[in-house]
């Protein structure tokens, strides 16, 4: 394969399409279309309308701007504003899935974040010489966190713990800016979140 068709074919494992919002919005405007026109077929055949003629819904569209502000017209302008404000984030903003890219040229290597977790809490585990168990990592875009719950009496320190993810997570070729963060938890902490 290509360079470019590698490249191509990466991005679009790591990036999500936004289908489901398409789908959404398409779906949204057939079932508008649908009521519109069955409401225009009723006034024709001369028969009540389900909710209102058209004609007096545009009538009552072309009123809006002389009306007070009553809180109904407020609150639809709010919602209009809002799910077009979401739609343009949609729109321009790419989705993430959660997967990195590991750097291993010339191949190109797409990992689910639950396989780097699962895999570097293992390391941790055989590293600190702990119990099953007693790791739980997740790991983000941007960032990976790990929880350690040592046995009574084992200490664990939290700068070699956050030291020993780093290392795990440098050799698998992830970006060197993600933030690491450690917790270490004492047998006193995990009672009282019980």
């Amino acid at each position: 394969m290509t360079t470019p068709v590698l490249k191509r074919a990466t991005r679009r494992e790591l990036h999500s399409p936004r289908t489901a919002a398409a789908a959404t919005v398409l779906v949204v405007v057939a079932i508008a279309a649908v009521y519109a026109g069955v409401e225009m077929v009723l006034h024709l055949l001369r028969l009540d309308p389900l909710l209102v003629t058209p004609g007096t819904a545009l009538e009552g569209a072309a009123a809006l701007p002389d009306i007070e502000a009553k809180p109904a017209v407020i609150a639809g302008a709010v919602v209009v504003a809002i799910a077009g404000l979401v739609l343009i984030w949609l729109a321009l903003t790419p989705g993430r899935r959660p997967r990195h890219r590991l750097d291993m040229p010339p191949h190109s290597v797409v990992v689910d974040n639950a396989v780097i977790a699962s895999s570097s809490a293992e390391h941790i585990r055989h590293e600190l010489d702990l119990p099953r168990g007693a790791v739980v990592v997740g790991v983000g875009h941007r960032s990976a966190d790990v929880t350690v719950r040592p046995v009574p009496g084992q200490s664990v320190d939290k700068e070699r713990l956050r030291a020993v993810l780093k290392g795990e997570l440098t050799r698998y070729g992830l970006p060197a800016g993600m933030s690491v963060r450690a917790r270490v938890m004492r047998p006193d902490e995990e009672n009282r979140e019980r």
